[in-house]
């Protein structure tokens, strides 16, 4: 008779850590994070507090300086050059702040002004070489200056300002001629003002006689000066003899610079 034994099976071996263990490292974790949490809000604490210390002790000498400056002007038990250097001290303070006040003062003053600023009103034009008429014609082609909508040219005659002020008013007009110097009249040049209640009266007028009986001849004249323009009033030039005009290029040209 065979007899025949089983075995035991073997028990399984545990693969994950104890219960306790978890809950050590569980708490150990907590612990950590707590820490660096604590730590981190100490850390803001302490800088507050170091600042808060630092104006403190700012404070406290400002006010033990206000202190000697009221002991030295009462005549306290301070010496001579501690008084002394305190007023230095005082004094350069003071200083300062003026200083950075003017500048500040000076820097807005500067950005108003940018803003307030008047735009610049100046024009230049040259001849029309179609002009036949004792009041010049003008043109704007080439070189020439509108600078803005404060002045304009109408009908091709007059500068007309909008806002008022002084003006550096100008003309240069060349002329030729190819007749006798004694057969005429001298050749004369006016810059000439209209008002705005269409009044016309002279500011400058200038003359030349025909001093060469080449075939023309070329002579200049100009004129320039300041004047106060009110707004809407215009300038124009007038010459005794178009037909002798030069409009050639820099020859003939009229313009206006605000002051």
């Amino acid at each position: 008779m065979i007899e025949t034994y089983s075995q035991p099976s073997p028990r399984s071996v545990a693969t994950g850590l104890p219960a306790s263990m978890k809950i050590f490292m569980y708490l150990l974790t907590v612990f950590l994070i707590t820490q660096m949490i604590g730590s981190v809000l100490f850390a803001v604490y302490l800088h507050r507090r170091l600042d808060k210390v630092e104006e403190e002790k700012s404070l406290h000498e400002d006010f033990v300086f206000i202190k000697k400056l009221q002991r030295c002007n009462k005549g306290d038990s301070l010496s001579l050059l501690n008084c002394e250097e305190i007023k230095r001290q005082f004094e350069d303070l003071v200083k300062d702040k003026m200083l950075n006040k003017e500048e500040k003062k000076k820097e807005n003053n500067f950005e108003m002004q940018k803003g307030d600023q008047e735009p610049q009103i100046a024009a230049h034009v040259v001849s029309e070489a179609s002009s036949k008429s004792a009041v010049l014609q003008w043109t704007k082609k080439g070189y020439y200056t509108m600078s803005n909508n404060l002045v304009a040219l109408e009908n091709e005659k007059l500068l007309t300002i909008q806002r008022k002020g002084f003006y550096y008013v100008y003309t240069q007009v060349t002329f030729c001629s190819n007749r006798e110097p004694s057969s005429q009249a001298p050749f004369i040049v006016s810059l000439c003002l209209k008002s705005t209640s269409g009044s016309e009266r002279i500011l400058l007028r200038a003359a030349n006689s025909y001093s060469s009986s080449k075939r023309c001849g070329q002579q200049s004249i100009h004129l320039g000066g300041v004047f106060e323009l009110q707004s809407g009033a215009s300038v124009f030039v007038n010459v005794t003899d178009a037909s002798q005009v030069s409009h050639g290029i820099g020859f003939t040209s009229f313009g206006l610079l605000k002051l």
